[in-house]
């Protein structure tokens, strides 16, 4: 059962099928697919027993880009995954995302990423959970009790000023792991669409600090009237002085919804005690590692670091023969930069010669740890397979070390 490139003849047969799967009244002039996509999908005819012309199963793979530890990789967001429900059970669902990551290999990416309603299918495939998003929903009031900062002035996000936003992002999130790079034609320029709002932070000197990005609401449950997306500064300074403008907005609503990276520094410093988690379903970030050479060659290496080890991946998985992950190569750190080259599997003895040794990793662990911020002894403790001799394991550890990935796919 064959996939194939969707075209624009099949958008209408597409936004149906993902209108059927995931609710809503697909459109009938339906939006065109992005040159940031590539759409995919199989053929009901090709189903044995069906001649009907229809779409049997679909999907998008987002042409995305994260930021790794100081480095950008390119990566697969598998998106718009939906099987017909009279073509489920047969299949289709496995081929296509064998397909979907075969196509990620062919164009050059290093990872694939979705964000499941059901983790468990897609780990059959080598997906592995690497972070989930985190909120807070935090009472305005309490923020009142944080002081002016002197020498921070706030300024409008207009179009003419959305570019310094911009170009603020992509500094202050550079070392993180796994957020998107927010280029185009993902992210088209120009301001976000209303009810999306933000204001820029600058000095005395007009230096940009970092920003504050928000949508107004109508208060939910939980009484936020606020959706806050993001919170960035260049030090503690800068995010007090954020913190200090949100709590202005406490005299036209009594909370806002935060939304957080991993290991926000923002967390340090909220007063109070009346901080509280938004009773919403928990979504999860999985990461599929596709080229496991082109993974290590996107990450720029500490500068203090130096050796060589060798790496082996196993892949048992039903998308094995589809990626690039499964393999040996040998990783030599110098300068900065990772080199890579990949290992003759009948040469593995001789192949530690001149190296600290050898680390063995099945696909999720090499998915966990290429992701960043995460050790071998984390993916032990996970149950994943992780062995190494102890120098090769101290290397790849610094190596791979930084913040745990955190995912935002929005301004």
């Amino acid at each position: 059962m064959p996939a194939r490139d969707l075209t624009t003849e099949d958008l209408a047969a597409y936004r149906r099928l993902t209108a059927e799967a995931f609710g809503g009244v697909p459109s009938e002039v339906p939006a065109p697919f992005s040159p940031a996509q590539i759409p995919i999908g199989i053929d009901a005819a090709v189903v044995p027993g069906d001649e009907r012309t229809m779409l049997a199963a679909g999907a998008c793979i987002r042409r995305d880009e994260i930021a790794l530890g100081g480095g950008t990789a390119s990566c697969g967001g598998i998106g718009g995954l939906a099987v017909h429900p009279a073509h489920r059970g047969v299949g289709l669902f496995s081929e296509l995302i064998d397909a979907a990551l075969g196509r990620c290999a062919a164009e050059g990416m290093a990872f694939s990423m979705l964000y499941p309603s059901n983790p468990a299918i897609y780990r059959r495939h080598g997906y592995q959970l690497i972070a989930r998003t985190h909120a807070i929903v935090l009472p305005l009031g309490e923020l009142q009790r944080v002081a002016r900062v002197p020498g921070r002035r706030t300024v409008a996000v207009t179009e003419h000023t959305m570019p310094r936003l911009r170009a603020l992002y992509e500094e202050l999130t550079a070392g993180d792991n796994g957020m998107l790079r927010r280029r185009g034609p993902l992210f088209p320029e120009g301001l976000p669409a209303a009810p999306w709002g933000a204001i820029l932070l600058q000095d005395d000197e007009g230096r940009d600090r970092g920003y504050l990005s928000f949508s107004r609401i109508s208060p939910g449950s939980d009484g936020a009237g606020l959706e806050v997306h993001e919170v960035l500064g260049r030090d503690r300074e800068d995010l007090l002085a954020l913190l200090h403008h949100l709590g202005s907005w406490s005299t036209v609503t009594y909370a806002a919804r935060l939304r957080l990276r991993t290991e926000d520094p923002v967390l340090d410093l909220l007063p109070g005690g009346g901080l509280r988690t938004p009773d919403d379903i928990v979504p999860l970030v999985m990461m599929r590692l596709v080229d496991t050479a082109r993974a290590l060659r996107a990450r720029p290496a500490p500068e203090h670091c130096r050796g060589t080890l060798d790496l082996w991946v196993e892949d048992t998985t039903p998308a094995a023969a589809s990626c690039r992950a499964a393999g040996g190569w040998r990783v030599d750190v110098h300068d900065g930069a990772i080199e890579v080259e990949q290992l003759d599997p009948d040469a593995a003895p001789a192949s530690l010669e001149g190296s600290l040794g050898r680390v063995e990793l099945d696909v999720h662990a090499a998915a966990l740890l290429l992701s960043g911020g995460r050790s071998l002894a984390d993916a032990r403790r996970l149950g994943l397979r992780a062995e190494s001799d102890p120098p090769a394991e101290r290397l790849l550890d610094a190596v791979l070390a930084g913040p745990r990935p955190s995912v935002m796919d929005a301004f």
